[in-house]
């Protein structure tokens, strides 16, 4: 019983950082579409977002750590990676300084770090049984 209690909790935390990625997906993608007042709200609402990650994602990794410790240490350092990067693409667009290389590292880490993130939820929700 309490190992599918523990289960459970596990799962809900994934689930919620990943509504809260796929959501900070949507509003960054909003906040470099628009101009000026509309791509600030939507960077406002990305680091409103950063809370239930940052949340989550440190409960996800105090869970996996003590499993796969090297894994778990990179997968966390990729996430706040991706949060950096998104936050100096802000910077710069604001400045009117973007840089096609930054934008295209941007997705590259995020995408390495989806794989991974994926790779250590054993898949889930992708291979769901």
């Amino acid at each position: 019983m309490r190992k599918y209690f523990k289960e459970a909790i596990v799962l809900l935390w994934i689930n919620i950082h990943l509504i809260s990625w796929v959501l900070l997906v949507i509003a960054v993608i909003l906040a470099f579409s628009f101009k000026d007042k509309l791509a600030t709200i939507f960077m406002m609402i990305t680091r409103v977002l950063y809370i239930p990650i940052l949340l989550s994602g440190g409960f996800l990794a105090w869970y996996r750590i003590p499993r796969a410790p090297v894994s778990g240490i990179v997968k966390l350092l990729l996430g706040l990676a991706v949060i950096a990067l998104i936050e100096i693409s802000f910077a710069r667009k604001s400045r009117q300084a973007g840089s096609k290389s930054l934008y295209w590292t941007l997705i590259g880490v995020f995408v390495v770090t989806t794989i991974f993130g994926f790779y250590l939820a054993g898949w889930y929700p992708i291979a769901w049984r």
